[in-house]
């Protein structure tokens, strides 16, 4: 049963830490695209 619970919780923190690297290219992606608009737009 450790063994089961651990491999779940290894699952969760691999899940977790690619969904934060994907949030954080997305957020400096987003602040990019804002800031070529105010430079191209305005």
């Amino acid at each position: 049963m450790a063994n089961k619970t651990d491999k779940e919780t290894e699952e969760h923190k691999e899940f977790y830490e690619n969904f934060l690297q994907y949030t954080t290219y997305s957020t400096v992606a987003v602040i990019v695209i804002v800031a070529l608009m105010a430079i191209f737009l305005v």
